[in-house]
């Protein structure tokens, strides 16, 4: 198969609605394959269910943005739905127990950065509202696996305006985290 690599772009000047490219491995460099429209993009995250591959964009200009996550169909990438969210920094995949999760790092609704991200489940055909964590202007996400034990690290930036805030880890209990 070919190899990709997704670039978000965030601005161009002071425009947030631009492109991000989707470059196509050739053997020597990267070559443009698509263009995809984003508004204030800053994350791609790639991930595969029963063999078919989506994309999903953090949009973060603004406020309750639209991430969108798109569906490979075989020569293009097409809007398989779109999710709304709090300024979004990063999109994080996971598989648990033969299911599939997509989690949210949210930042800012605009009045507080003590909001929760959320994880989502795929039911068959799209992302579904699964469970919301407390974060507080969530930064970064991390599944991981230890010992036999699902992980989901949350990297917290700020408070309130107090920076001297934790980060957390929550585990996976065998129905959520």
């Amino acid at each position: 198969g070919s190899s990709y690599l997704a670039v978000a772009n965030y601005r161009s000047g002071g425009n947030f609605d631009i492109d991000s490219v989707v470059y196509q491995w050739n053997g020597a460099t990267f070559t443009e394959f698509r263009t995809i429209p984003t508004h204030g993009a800053v994350d791609w995250e790639h991930f595969s269910i029963n063999g078919t591959s989506y994309l999903v964009v953090a949009n973060v200009a603004g406020f309750a943005i639209n991430s969108v996550i798109y569906q490979w169909t075989g020569s293009a990438f097409a809007v398989l739905q779109t999710i709304p969210n709090d300024r979004g920094l990063e999109w994080e995949h996971f598989d648990i127990d033969g299911n599939s999760y997509l989690a949210v790092a949210n930042q800012n609704n605009g009045s507080s950065t003590d909001i929760d991200s959320v994880i989502y489940q795929w039911n068959g055909t799209a992302f579904v509202a699964f469970q919301s964590i407390p974060t507080h202007y969530a930064f970064k996400l991390e599944w991981f696996s230890l010992d036999g034990g699902s992980y989901l690290a949350v990297a917290n930036y700020q408070s309130g305006g107090n920076f001297d805030i934790d980060s957390d880890i929550y585990q996976w209990n065998g129905c959520r985290f």
